[in-house]
């Protein structure tokens, strides 16, 4: 268990990742249905096309215009499947990144992100056109206080 402060601030350096998934562009508030429909539909497509996620969800954001995104939910897969139906593939890169970890609800997530926001500030740093969102423990928790999310924003 980490005993990290929550929404504190880390670098780290991390491993390429091929997230397999659904791609859309979606609007601010309507994620939450974004997400109940894409995350059951890929975890079947990916069964289908004999590939086992690799990792807990994710949620990768990129071309924010006006509070609507470019999202890719799915799972991260060792290689790739042989086939991907429907499923696109988003490349994660390696290298060093910072990271937040919230402990708690989905809506309280704006916490991490200012913790975030300052470690950008603070370095004199532009935060990336991509990042994206782990979901280490979600709705299958017991209670909303128990989530875990890992917001990633690689460095270069």
């Amino acid at each position: 268990m980490s005993t990290m402060a929550n929404d504190a601030v880390e670098t780290l350096t991390l491993p390429a990742r091929t997230v397999m998934g659904m791609r859309e562009h979606v609007a601010a508030a309507e994620l939450p249905e974004f997400f109940a429909r894409a995350i059951p539909a890929v975890a079947r497509e990916l069964a289908q096309c004999g590939a086992a996620p690799a990792g807990p969800p994710v949620a990768v954001y990129s071309h924010e215009v006006e509070r609507a995104f470019d999202v890719t939910v799915g799972f991260p897969v060792e290689g790739g499947p042989a086939r991907a139906g429907t499923l696109v593939a988003e490349r994660l890169p390696a290298g060093r990144a910072v990271s937040a970890e919230h402990l708690g609800p989905y809506e309280t997530l704006p916490d991490a992100y200012a913790a975030l926001g300052r470690w950008f500030g603070d370095h004199a740093l532009n935060p990336p056109e991509i990042m994206w969102e782990e979901y280490l423990v979600g709705p299958d928790a017991a209670s909303e206080a128990g989530y875990r999310t890992r917001i990633v924003c690689p460095l270069g």
